[in-house]
């Protein structure tokens, strides 16, 4: 998530001080507040700002969501469940399951960019405000939610001492040897031609390189006038954002008019590899594309992030908004030249991932999510365009499966599927994908839905493509429904045919998917001929990715046969290589593994640690072991044996202390660097913090406890933030409970 103060905006945030206290106001005393106004009078950055103020009030479970790169209506779920760190583990989003994790405790959520799917939003958080009796919604919209309760507060136009004030900071970044003192009045004229609205002073201020401003208030005088006879009926705040705008395009070149129009089509950012790629032609050559987008740089229509080590880009949403409208009826071509980069990109990564380039590959498709989920929706929206989301879905079985979006690859294969187009072995790929990626997300009636298609499609066809990737996805559904022994019979057909075909990765991949099947069956010398014929392939080749899980594979059967030690080797072996790749599937195994192993050395403490974070890995990539069924006896098996090894409130806490443990915390004690030591309260505390615990768990509020220690209510907010962090806590209500828990434990030692 951006940082809560400044969500995804790289410059400093500006006055505002009354608005910011009334929204705070109005959020302490309302569960639903809605920032109302046009595009450009500042409603995200206030929002934000607001987030980041109050979230030390709650601890932990302060969130945002941006909605702007987000099309579709049916994935609104999806988006705000991963926002908050609850990933779904069905194929469709429930809203119960999702209160459900939120609970009872304090909450605030900041939902940006609601008016583009305002009815969702409004069920959405109608829902979950009527399951989650602590929680509180904060949203921006042009358009109010019209949501029972809801407070709306219409976002004014800056005061005239702020806008002065944001002209000044931006025009003096822009122009370090301008003054506001040679030029203050023209300042205040220019901000009222430019009616306070924070977008458009911002934009205006960068001009001041090649425009007075008196020479500014002129022109937009004139511009706006033009634009009030063809936007009659219009706010006149909206007015002059939209003649600011139209103002910047004017003074744009041909070139960078064309570039601004044509970065409509991506989302999130994009590099300047992306960029050279989609936007060259009819008019814009590739030699003029670096140039253009200097110029608009230059002119803050574009924001580059000098934090990112790939130099990205980032357009404000009213700004591209803007240039996507002058896009007219060329829109689906320039969104079709978008989705053929990524599908490009997408094939490529097909062909490179038994590779070296793993970890590359993954750190990129972090920064692209908001692009691939634009091809896709461009994609599954005709008949005609679905045979090529098929072809890009080897990145929903690789990426978005292993990073908490396996609901949403889903989602995109059904969509694209249900046209009825494609040949039969895209389809077939497109299935094969959609029945391993609705397993691993316990959607068994989904997997086996397609599995039946994918089937049929083999029965009547000799083509060896389909029949390999039907003997696959048979293999894994079956397996998934409690049948490992027929699920490996059919992974074998699968695997001679494949190594037929000369398909390396995926029989690297059902090598070891084979190999666990096989352990899973109770066949553990068979499962490590598997995965060793897996290492045959990937390692030669500098591949890790089925490598490591290869290692766990063998470090389970390991621990089966009773070598811990050997275990121990591997899964860390094993783990090492997942934190690299930021497998989060890959990193959860692994540590439920490793905690299996600490109780087989009846390490309890370190076990129960471990078993929580674990637990907390699978809540946050939406599953668990439950949807490995062969898993989860392994699982119980262990938390039953670290109950008999410690009380049942050591236990509850340290299990519950492993949950709240920042990763790589976690990861440093299943490693082995760092040994797990006391986690009560009375370790973890300090003297003021315990005292903040105890008045906290009579269920006093900030303000009472400071005026209770002679402390300032910031003061105790910060010793709140600390406890509730310390304790592995959720809510304050849980606060009780854990000192509660500690005495006990205290008493049984």
């Amino acid at each position: 998530m951006p940082s809560a103060s400044r969500g995804p905006y790289l410059s400093t945030f500006i006055g505002r001080e009354d608005e910011l206290g009334e929204v705070r106001r109005l959020v302490d005393h309302n569960r639903l507040v809605t920032l109302l106004g046009p595009g450009g009078m500042g409603k995200s950055r206030l929002g934000y700002r607001v987030l980041g103020d109050m979230a030390p009030a709650f601890p932990g479970s302060a969130w945002s969501v941006d909605l702007a790169d987000l099309a579709e209506p049916a994935l609104l779920g999806l988006t705000v469940a991963t926002s908050l760190g609850f990933r779904p583990p069905a194929d469709e989003f429930d809203v119960g399951a999702l209160a459900e994790q939120l609970g009872e405790r304090a909450a605030l959520v900041y939902i940006d960019n609601c008016e583009h799917l305002l009815d969702a939003c409004a069920e959405l958080t109608a829902a979950l405000l009527a399951r989650c009796p602590g929680l509180r919604v904060l949203t921006s919209s042009r358009q109010a939610l019209g949501v029972l309760g809801e407070r709306v507060y219409p976002v004014p136009v800056m005061s005239t001492d702020d806008a002065i004030e944001l002209f000044a900071v931006r025009a003096t970044g822009a122009l370090p040897s301008w003054t506001l003192e040679r030029d203050r009045a023209a300042v205040v004229d220019l901000c009222q031609v430019l009616d306070r609205v924070p977008l458009a002073i911002e934009l205006a201020a960068v001009r001041i390189r090649t425009f007075s401003p008196k020479a500014m208030a002129g022109r937009l005088v004139g511009d706006g006038a033009l634009l009030r006879d063809t936007l009659r009926g219009e706010p006149s705040r909206r007015t002059s954002l939209v003649g600011c705008l139209q103002w910047s395009f004017d003074l744009c070149t041909v070139q960078e008019q064309l570039l601004w129009s044509r970065l409509s089509v991506f989302g999130g950012g994009f590099a300047l590899e992306a960029v050279e790629a989609v936007c060259p032609g009819d008019g814009l050559a590739e030699s003029d594309v670096v140039v253009a987008l200097t110029g608009l740089v230059d002119k803050s229509l574009v924001e580059r992030d000098v934090d990112d080590p790939e130099g990205r880009y980032r357009i404000l949403e009213v700004i591209r908004q803007f240039g996507g409208a002058k896009l007219g009826p060329a829109e689906q071509r320039w969104r079709r030249g978008h989705r053929d980069y990524y599908l490009a990109l997408a094939e490529r990564f097909d062909a490179e991932w038994i590779g070296p380039s793993q970890r590359a590959w993954m750190d990129r498709f972090r920064r692209e999510r908001a692009n691939l989920r634009r091809a896709f929706d461009f994609s599954v929206t005709s008949a005609a365009e679905a045979p090529l989301a098929m072809r890009m879905c080897t990145v929903l079985e690789h990426f978005f499966a292993s990073t908490g979006g396996g609901a949403e690859a889903v989602h995109w294969l059904q969509l694209a599927l249900a046209h009825g187009t494609g040949t039969d072995t895209e389809r077939a790929f497109a299935l094969r994908v959609g029945c391993f990626v609705a397993s691993l997300n316990a959607a068994m009636t989904t997997a086996s839905a397609m599995y039946d298609e994918l089937a049929g499609l083999a029965e009547a066809t000799d083509d060896d493509w389909i029949r390999a990737y039907a003997l696959y996805a048979g293999a894994v559904v079956r397996t998934w429904q409690g049948d490992a022994e027929t699920g490996a019979n059919l992974a074998a057909d699968g695997l001679e045919i494949l190594h037929r075909l000369g398909d390396v990765g995926r029989a690297a991949n059902l090598h070891f998917l084979r190999g666990m099947m096989l352990g899973w069956a109770d066949r553990a010398d068979d499962a490590a001929a598997d995965y060793q014929r897996c290492l045959e392939l990937t390692e030669p080749r500098g591949e890790r990715w089925l490598t490591s899980y290869a290692q766990w594979g063998l470090g389970v059967d390991a621990l089966q046969s009773g070598d811990s030690e050997r275990a121990i080797r591997l899964e860390r072996t094993a783990l090492r290589a997942k934190v690299d790749l930021g497998d989060q599937m890959g990193i959860g195994l692994a540590v439920e593994a490793l905690a299996w192993a600490a109780v087989d050395q009846r390490r309890g403490k370190e076990a129960a640690v471990l078993l929580g974070a674990a637990e907390a890995v699978w809540q946050e990539i939406g599953t668990s072991v439950a949807a490995m069924p062969y898993l989860t006896r392994r699982r119980d098996t262990a938390i039953r044996e670290t109950r008999r090894l410690l009380s049942s409130a050591e236990f509850e806490d340290l299990v519950r202390h492993g949950r709240g443990l920042p990763q790589r915390d976690a990861i440093a004690i299943a490693l082995g660097r760092t040994r797990v030591g006391r986690t009560g309260s009375d370790a973890a505390l300090t003297r003021r913090e315990r005292e903040v615990a105890a008045l906290l768990a009579t269920g006093e509020s900030n303000a009472a406890i400071a005026e209770s220690l002679v402390i300032s209510v910031r003061t105790v907010e910060t010793h709140v933030v600390n406890i509730m962090r310390k304790l592995g806590l959720k809510s304050r209500s849980q606060v009780a409970a854990a000192l509660a828990a500690e005495s006990s434990a205290a008493q049984v030692q």
